[in-house]
């Protein structure tokens, strides 16, 4: 079994992995479906966005599995609806990943740009996002930070901030959900607050650990013999 610092510190590592991957891959992948003529679009690089996002599905449901020992003294049940929902998570990202490694597929070639089923598959990579690194993610967001809060786990500040981002984001998905138009900027605003504090967070296990381990840790030391007489 870990030790509750070292599950700590690599959760805040797989957090950074996941967030830089999410970063790198969807950035790689984006010629596939952002309307660069097909043409034009570097399949490697297509290729090497979907991968980075595999690491992103895989890291998701590592930082899940690896905090599900300690989130559990708190609520085994939320604990167990945390690792779903991340779970979850990670089957839409793959999905995307599909959608996306098909578009640049060499079997079909230049031609799929004037096949209607090249914008079923950018309609698939967008919903599959909105659903997964939106939607299901803002709910395990809430998820997390309950947990953190109701254990004690780390500040109280830092849980609410993440309570509250994930909240906002939650909301971010419902309204996108309903093809409701919202700016770019908005989106970026609704998206930031959860972005910063799961950094925010990472540092401070990686730095900190939780804050009951701390506490057991910073406390006097007290002798087998004490208080025997």
């Amino acid at each position: 079994m870990w030790s509750d610092r070292a599950v700590a510190r690599s959760t805040g590592v797989l957090f950074i992995v996941a967030s830089a991957a999410a970063i790198v891959g969807g950035t790689l992948a984006l010629p596939a479906t952002d309307g660069t003529p097909l043409s034009e679009v570097s399949r490697g690089q297509v290729v090497t966005g979907a991968v980075v996002e595999v690491v992103l599905a895989l890291s998701v449901v590592a930082i899940a599995v690896t905090l599900y020992p300690v989130l559990r003294r708190t609520d085994e049940g939320m604990a167990l609806g945390y690792v779903a929902v991340r779970t979850l998570e990670a089957v839409f990202v793959l999905v995307g990943v599909l959608s996306v490694l098909v578009v640049v597929s060499p079997e079909l070639g230049t031609s799929l740009a004037a096949d209607p089923r090249h914008g079923a598959l950018v309609d698939l990579r967008e919903w599959s996002f909105t659903l997964g690194p939106v939607l299901v993610f803002s709910v395990s967001a809430v998820l997390l930070n309950v947990l953190l809060l109701r254990g004690s786990l780390v500040p109280g500040w830092l849980a609410w901030w993440g309570l509250l981002g994930g909240a906002l984001l939650l909301v971010r998905g419902v309204v996108e959900m309903y093809d409701a138009s919202m700016a770019v900027a908005v989106q970026g605003l609704m998206a930031a607050p959860i972005g910063l504090q799961e950094m925010v967070l990472a540092i401070w296990l990686i730095v900190r650990g939780f804050t009951h381990a701390t506490r057991h840790e910073d406390a006097p030391s007290v002798p087998a013999s004490a208080g025997v007489r």
